[in-house]
């Protein structure tokens, strides 16, 4: 009708575009630091039965080369509380060092697909009950005559209270 007035009022919600262009741009980040690591390792562990009655892990390193690399050095931290065993997997570590807490391997190369394989056990007379976590490995590596470094994922283990512990 003549004289009438109408206001229409918009607003909008900037959050979910936001949320979502952050969201893509992680993404696309995430998968160009995969792409150009030369190097991944993955850590992964396990429980194994020892005779004495004690707590014992297998751990495995799983080195995967995407790229031709040189000059690997792969270098393993141990949690306190926990000792090696003397025996190895089929590749055996350039140096143990007790007093530091710390295993290395060194490769001269790893060809474009090479897959190695490191494990070790690693025991303690301490029962273990709860979350166990083993920190990440690290090696350094160096592509084109530059010196890069990688790291592993970290590894837990979840160990539980067995029916023959229990005190009454």
């Amino acid at each position: 009708n003549p004289g009438e007035e109408l206001n229409v009022t918009v607003k909008t919600n900037w959050l979910l575009p936001l949320m979502s262009v952050l969201f893509i741009g992680a993404v696309v980040i995430i998968a160009r630091v995969y792409s150009t690591t030369n190097l991944v390792i993955r850590k992964k562990v396990s429980f194994v039965n020892a005779k004495g009655g004690e707590f014992a892990l297998k751990v495995s390193l799983l080195l995967s080369a995407k790229n031709y690399v040189e000059g690997v050095n792969v270098t393993d931290r141990l949690p306190p509380l926990i000792k090696v065993y003397e025996r190895f997997g089929s590749e055996k570590p350039k140096r143990v060092n007790e007093r530091e807490r710390k295993i290395e391997w060194e490769f001269d190369k790893l060809e474009k697909g090479e897959t190695r394989v490191l494990s070790y056990i690693v025991y303690s007379k301490i029962g273990i009950i709860g979350k166990f976590a083993l920190p990440t490995a690290a090696a350094v590596y160096e592509r084109n005559g530059k010196i890069h470094e990688a790291e592993s994922n970290m590894a837990f283990f979840v160990a539980e209270q067995r029916k023959g512990d229990v005190e009454y």
